[in-house]
């Protein structure tokens, strides 16, 4: 499975900054490596603060952080199991959904990235009091 496969989208990863998610522990980062005036040019690598300093140094536009899989699992609640939730995925794609006891959690092309996703979204929605989110 190559790396892209296993990372959030730029979209994924703003859309859970917005849910109030602190993304600031990611793993990965995407570099918008185009100068100014010039169209987006993302690339994805290790987040690094002296890549990122050197990135920013140079006048390019920006840093994305990047989760991965382990990224997920990491910043889902370690406690979810104390809510009485149990959690049981249907990954594959042919199936559309992954089933919870309290969510139907939409199962989308990259299976398990975007299952852990679906996951981490409703926790962040619904359930703010099981991890750290902004308020």
């Amino acid at each position: 499975m190559k790396i892209e496969e296993q990372v959030l989208s730029i979209e994924q990863m703003k859309h859970l900054q917005e849910l109030g998610v602190d993304t600031s522990d990611a793993s990965m980062a995407y570099y918008n490596i185009s100068k100014e005036y010039e169209p987006d040019e993302w690339i994805l690598g290790i987040a690094n603060t002296v890549i990122t300093n050197y990135i920013l140094y140079s006048g390019f536009s920006g840093i994305q952080p990047a989760y991965t899989i382990g990224d997920l699992i990491e910043k889902l609640p370690k406690n979810i199991d104390k809510k009485r939730f149990t959690m049981s995925y249907l990954i594959a794609p042919s199936v559309g959904y992954s089933l919870s006891k309290h969510v139907m959690i939409p199962s989308q092309q990259n299976g398990l990235v975007d299952a852990l996703y679906s996951l981490l979204c409703w926790v962040a929605e619904n359930h703010k009091e099981l991890m750290d989110v902004k308020k």
